[in-house]
């Protein structure tokens, strides 16, 4: 009997102009989670399309329990045990949970075509109390909590019997308290068996609950070590293939003049009151929990969601923004949190994108000026060192990070004056986070004004010189660099030095 559960061998895949694998390989026991770990384009996601049948391999091979397995498609790779939950669930929203859980295999009354449906919602019930979640079973999936569709996610591997269950960034959309949640379930399905291959850029999470991390570069194989063996610094020198000196590269500036002002912005039933301003030379956070009102706020200011009331300034001016057009005429830009449904158009090319929201700029009369687009996006993919086979790739074939990188030439392709970045390094590995940060920094330098809300704190202590706090839609407070740390923050997110002052 084979030590592993699962054993991924010599495996490589080629695309176009990119060599995704390079005889990558990976090894899973029974019971255990093994993390793994890359930055953007090492090929982890190629390396799990091809454990889940999406995919085939150019050559390697793949052994269960130590016998040499040919997975021929998703249906195929769930037929012998294998789940994977992608980052974006494949859930059907307005099916209920037990459909969604038994899609494609519902009981049958008898050998009859009709739905046992009492059966199945008695299933769905059985299946979720072994991950001890508790949901209405006829609940449509689009009502529940980004948390609850994981739960279903993982209750939908479970009642296929899967052995093996890849997590694919599951915590990326998670409050602390839906992680915890997350962690204790991960812990319950260990105990029972079951192999856990878990991807994160969260390097902190695989020390909570790992017990063996790969690293991959390149398409290769690095590392594979147990986690009590390593630290934090040595999975990141490995990821990089170098040091990190630092993480999150600051640039101090002086402070100029007054770029973007906000006076009592509100949107009823969303936020509230809320001001401050933007100056060049530096670079302001806007942070608080989830559900605060960040996003939206940045919505209002870029005329994507109407205000109810208050007054943008730009340069001293007063201006009216009512649509994302007006914002990107005043010069305006919003990179969003959802870079892919909000950012990019994933089915164009780079250099269609990039000339996206300024064709004005490349047009001669009525039609695209192809050779100055061309030169204009060759251009951004050297200064920001878009990492693609060529501008005419397909963006959504790109990293995570070379996408976001492909956004940011977008917005300095219209000159903007504002930049506002909206979790600008969700998703993205912890090398090109730190190539992000330096764009950030010579963004300032240049004389651009930018709000980088974030979720993450370090990140936010890490690069920015003003943090402003939000707190149940309204601003909470104001912290410079010196006088900011986590728990400070915190209090102002919590409401309680609000609640304190009263």
């Amino acid at each position: 009997m084979s030590e592993y559960v699962l054993e991924m061998r010599d495996i490589t895949k080629r695309f176009p102009g990119v060599l995704a694998l390079d005889q990558a390989h990976l090894e899973l026991r029974s019971g255990e989670v093994h993390c793994l770990v890359g930055e953007n384009g090492a090929g982890k996601s190629t390396m799990m399309k091809i454990l889940a049948g999406a995919q085939p391999a150019d050559s390697g091979e793949i052994l269960l329990d130590g016998a040499p397995t040919a997975i021929h498609s998703p249906y195929h790779a769930q037929q012998l045990g294998i789940s994977m939950i992608y980052q974006e669930f494949n859930l059907s929203p307005y099916l209920s949970v037990a459909e969604n859980i038994f899609l494609g295999r519902e009981p049958r009354i008898g050998r009859s075509p009709f739905i046992d449906w009492q059966r199945m919602y008695r299933d769905a019930r059985e299946v979720l109390a072994r991950v001890k979640v508790e949901l209405d079973v006829r609940r449509p999936v689009n009502e529940l909590s980004v948390a609850q569709q994981q739960m279903v996610e993982i209750a939908k591997a479970l009642s296929v019997q899967a052995r093996i269950i890849v997590m694919d960034e599951p915590s990326a959309t998670l409050t602390d308290h839906e992680l915890a949640a997350l962690f204790a379930l991960i812990k319950t399905l260990r105990r029972q068996g079951i192999g856990l291959i878990y991807i994160s850029h969260r390097l902190e999470e695989i020390f909570e609950i790992g017990d063996r991390v790969t690293v991959m570069r390149d398409g290769r194989h690095v590392a594979t070590n147990a986690v009590c063996d390593v630290t934090r610094e040595d999975i990141i020198r490995m990821m990089v293939g170098r040091t990190l000196t630092e993480e999150y590269p600051k640039e101090f500036f002086q402070r100029g003049a007054e770029r973007l002002r906000v006076e009592r912005l509100s949107r009823d039933g969303v936020f509230e009151d809320v001001s401050f301003s933007l100056h060049t030379g530096e670079i302001v956070g806007l942070t608080g929990l989830v559900g605060a009102g960040r996003t939206e706020v940045a919505r209002a200011i870029f005329g994507a969601d109407r205000k109810t009331s208050g007054q943008i300034y730009l340069d001293g001016a007063p201006i009216e923004v009512r649509s994302p057009r007006d914002a990107i005429r005043h010069g305006i830009g919003l990179l969003t949190e959802d870079r892919k449904n909000q950012g990019l158009v994933l089915g164009m090319t780079v250099r269609e994108n990039t000339t996206l929201a300024n064709l004005v700029a490349v047009l001669v009369g009525p039609f695209i000026d192809r050779r100055k687009e061309r030169a204009v996006t060759d251009q951004y993919v050297r200064e920001l060192q878009i990492k693609t086979p060529s501008m005419e790739q397909i963006v959504q074939n790109l990293s995570g990070g070379t996408q976001q990188k492909v956004v940011l030439a977008k917005w300095l392709f219209t000159n903007s004056k504002v930049l506002i970045f909206d979790e600008p390094t969700r998703g993205i590995d912890v090398g090109a986070k730190t190539e992000i940060f330096k764009l950030i920094n010579a963004l300032v330098r240049r004389g651009v004004a930018v709000l980088v809300i974030s979720s993450e704190l370090p990140e936010v202590l890490g690069i920015c010189d003003r943090i402003l706090v939000m707190h149940e839609g309204r601003l909470a407070g104001e912290l410079s660099r010196q006088d900011a740390d986590q728990e400070a923050i915190m209090r102002l997110a919590t409401g309680i030095r609000a609640a304190a002052a009263v």
